[in-house]
């Protein structure tokens, strides 16, 4: 191969990846937007479950400080284990009946239901949005 064919090949490689970086970058904050709506609905379906099976109210509890979501018993206030960590790129609003609530928890009483309204969770992360949608009735945890 001569120095000619050589450099038109770096080219073209250097060309490919200039395009592929960016669709990459793109993907890789999809992906863990997906996979923060994943962690906090096992979190809040955990919680709903929590206070099913012991008869006793408990919460997600959201930690904008620490940019973590945990759950509590709610008469003890004992924590379990299970910690949700957000990205640091990804934000967290509670919102009731479609505008931000100034409590962030949601709170599940013995019979699955939630104490008060139908709350969202919204997730966001540059432009892209994930909405954790919990049935007030019910307890239902649906995604959009």
């Amino acid at each position: 191969m001569t120095l000619i064919e050589l450099l038109v090949v770096l080219g073209i490689i250097a060309l490919i990846v200039g395009i592929a970086v960016p669709a990459l970058t793109g993907y890789t904050k999809q992906v863990r937007l997906k996979a923060a709506t994943r962690q906090i609905v096992g979190l809040v379906s955990l919680a709903r479950s929590l206070a099913i099976t012991t008869h006793e109210d408990h919460a997600v509890v959201v930690d904008l400080e620490h940019r973590e979501l945990t759950v509590i018993n709610v008469a003890s206030g004992e924590g379990t284990e299970a910690v949700v960590h957000l990205p640091s790129s990804v934000t967290i609003d509670v919102t009731v009946g479609g505008q931000s609530s100034p409590e962030m928890r949601v709170i599940f009483r013995p019979t699955g239901a939630l104490e008060g309204r139908t709350t969202s969770l919204v997730l966001a992360e540059q432009g892209k949005h994930q909405t954790i949608t919990v049935t007030g009735a019910t307890g239902a945890v649906t995604v959009q």
